[in-house]
């Protein structure tokens, strides 16, 4: 293989065998432990688009910084729907609001990356409705309350002059 003085193929190519090896040693513990069905291992489809959005936000920086909502988004459904299949989908009566709480974070994220105050209303509704859902769905003010606090602390925070 040709030597490159390029850093940026360097890394690529270092990461790319790294991904490699880690792919071989995941399939070599599936003869011992048959994780790597197709009924359970699905939502780690969900980051392949992932891949693009996050090398592009890393090439242009704070121009596409956008991407941070889906990118959250796609990694958090991917988790919560792992952890679904896990349990043979019996928590999904009662996890629903997560489906709130996956773009809320994206907003989030984006505001502490983007400091624009006006992507605290769509994170906080969204985060505001979770919270509320699950605090009426087990019959405990705590998510809520913890919501309360949390949002009160990053606007009292973000209202300090730097």
């Amino acid at each position: 293989m040709a030597e490159t003085k390029d850093p940026r193929a360097r890394v690529a190519a270092l990461t790319g065998g790294v991904i490699i090896v880690l792919l071989g040693v995941l399939f070599l513990l599936n003869n011992f432990y048959r994780f790597l069905d197709a009924e359970r291992t699905w939502p780690l489809f969900l980051l392949i688009p992932v891949i693009p959005l996050a090398s592009n936000w890393l090439e242009k920086g704070r121009q596409a910084a956008g991407a941070v909502i889906p990118i959250t988004i796609l990694v958090f459904y991917c988790g919560y729907f792992l952890w679904l299949t896990h349990t043979h989908w019996a928590g999904a009566g009662t996890t629903w609001p997560n489906y709130l709480v996956g773009p809320g974070l994206g907003f989030l994220l984006l505001y502490m990356i983007e400091r624009k105050t006006g992507l605290l209303v769509p994170a906080f509704i969204l985060l505001g409705l979770a919270a509320a859902f699950y605090s009426a769905l087990y019959g405990d003010s705590l998510p809520l309350g913890g919501f309360l606090v949390i949002a009160g602390a990053i606007l009292v925070l973000g209202s300090r002059k730097r």
